[in-house]
């Protein structure tokens, strides 16, 4: 098609998480940069010119169409689509989750322009100028939002997502006590314990085993039993992809690295469907004759736990402790169960792989999993995702353990 005779009326992002965003045209299907960004990318992100990648697919998409006009909703005067990031160390405000990109795109020019007038300060005096900026973007980006907000940021209150699928919450009310350990900051009996330990401790008391659980063994748990199908050398979106051992360093060897076939889609939802008919036969083989079986999963994962290991040393799901945890699983859940957990995993991997709770009970053939949260924590955004998403689809069994405020205490010595 001639893409000049195209007006590119309806276009789609990319990737909204993409700096330099890209969009595709609906008519012509060409791929093109809005105008307005056009002086900061080429100034600051050359390296984002050529190619885009898609959000979806995680493929990367040839820029075709170069810098147009009114390409992006601002520009086109229609109000700009929410793309808020994760809430992190530094970044959990709503300004700058919500506004990260026009936080970016300011301190960058400001922080450039401010070194361009002063070509000769020191290490220590452009990085006080860079706080400085990062500050008076900051404010300046609140009084904007004030006056004109660009995005809706409002979002359901925890109590509000709480209610809504009604989470059972079990209160416990243990005494606090000032303590120069980290993290350990209540009482049980004499000790000076942190609050999963004290859930923990709780929970052992009325009869329950208890593991520590939150996300790492379910990682080694899918590294394992999932690898053969993840590296399948038939996936025509497999390549090969390099990356150093997780490990603790050892600086006699260097760092060791690692060579695996991973599909370039995995960890999206594009894999999930694309792939749906392979990962239904592959997790066929935990069920022969349709029904789920302990003891051939236990025999798998024994017989994929050492070949798994490039696979698992990707996902960070390396220690020899978690991988023994997630055997355990498999020991205490009904094999459904871990069936349905790889497919919820498999289908957006990257998306659902944190956020789950702290504790793992069992106590006869009944399970439940647990998030402790102490007097003034709130779950985060991850945690309240997978409370949503376990509602909706996974249904495991869970509640939260509010570890309420009862007194303040002096421990001894």
């Amino acid at each position: 098609m001639d893409h000049s005779c195209c007006a590119h009326e309806s276009v789609t992002c990319l990737n909204e998480y993409e700096l330099l965003r890209k969009y595709r045209c609906a008519s012509c299907q060409g791929v093109m940069m809005c105008a307005c960004d056009e002086a900061f990318g080429r100034r600051f992100l050359t390296h984002q010119l050529e190619e885009g990648v898609d959000l979806d697919t995680q493929e990367r998409v040839p820029v075709t169409l170069g810098f147009q006009a009114n390409v992006c909703n601002s520009c086109r005067g229609l109000p700009l689509d929410p793309a808020p990031t994760a809430a992190i160390p530094g970044r959990t405000s709503k300004i700058k989750r919500f506004y990260w990109r026009e936080l970016f795109f300011a301190e960058t020019q400001r922080t450039a322009d401010w070194q361009d007038a002063n070509p000769d300060v020191s290490p220590e005096e452009i990085q006080s100028a860079q706080r400085q900026i990062a500050k008076e973007v900051l404010e300046e980006m609140k009084a904007l939002h004030a006056a004109t907000p660009q995005y809706d940021m409002r979002e359901p209150s925890q109590s509000e997502v709480l209610e809504r699928l009604r989470v059972e919450i079990e209160a416990l009310h243990p005494a606090y006590v000032s303590s120069p350990r980290k993290g350990a900051v209540v009482m049980w009996e004499n000790e000076v314990v942190a609050p999963e330990t004290y859930a923990a401790h709780h929970y052992r008391a009325l009869g329950w085993s208890v593991m520590p659980l939150e996300s790492v063994p379910l990682h080694a748990l899918f590294g394992v039993l999932m690898w053969p199908l993840i590296e399948d050398p038939g996936d025509p979106k497999n390549r090969i992809v390099s990356f150093g051992s997780r490990g603790e360093l050892d600086t006699a060897r260097g760092v060791e690295v690692f060579m695996i076939n991973l599909p370039e889609d995995f960890g999206g939802p594009s894999y999930g469907r694309r792939r749906v008919n392979e990962i239904g036969e592959h997790l066929a083989l935990l069920s022969p004759g349709d029904v789920p079986d302990r003891n051939v999963a236990l025999d798998l994962f024994n017989d994929w736990r050492d070949p798994s290991e490039r696979f698992r040393q990707y996902l960070w799901a390396h220690r020899a402790a978690d991988v023994d945890r997630a055997r355990r699983l498999i020991e205490v859940l009904p094999t459904e169960t871990i069936i349905a957990i790889l497919w919820y995993l498999v289908g957006d991997y990257w998306g659902r792989y944190v956020g789950w709770p702290d504790l793992l009970l069992w106590r006869d053939e009944a399970f439940m999993m647990v998030e402790v949260k102490s007097s003034s924590d709130k779950l985060s955004a991850d945690q309240m995702r997978w409370v949503a998403d376990n509602h909706e689809s996974l249904k495991l069994p869970f509640r939260i353990a509010k570890l309420h405020r009862k007194r303040s205490v002096h421990p001894a010595g």
